[in-house]
């Protein structure tokens, strides 16, 4: 068996994040967003932190101009 075998998989799978748009992570609550953004951040995918940062953003101004 070799070494690579050995290697303990991974329980999330690789490039997940890449899966999240603007307009799927925009039909998420606020709630929902800051709780993926959190999780991006404790798996190291800055481009998804910033993906959720800029909804964010945008849902805010949203929800000030109602």
């Amino acid at each position: 068996m070799s070494a690579a075998d050995k290697a303990p998989k991974s329980v999330f799978r690789q490039g997940a994040a890449a899966e999240w748009t603007a307009e799927r992570i925009g039909r998420l609550s606020q709630q929902d967003i800051k709780q993926l953004r959190a999780n991006a951040e404790r798996l190291n995918e800055p481009d998804l932190v910033t993906l959720c940062s800029d909804v964010l953003k945008t849902v805010r101004k949203k929800q000030r101009a109602k």
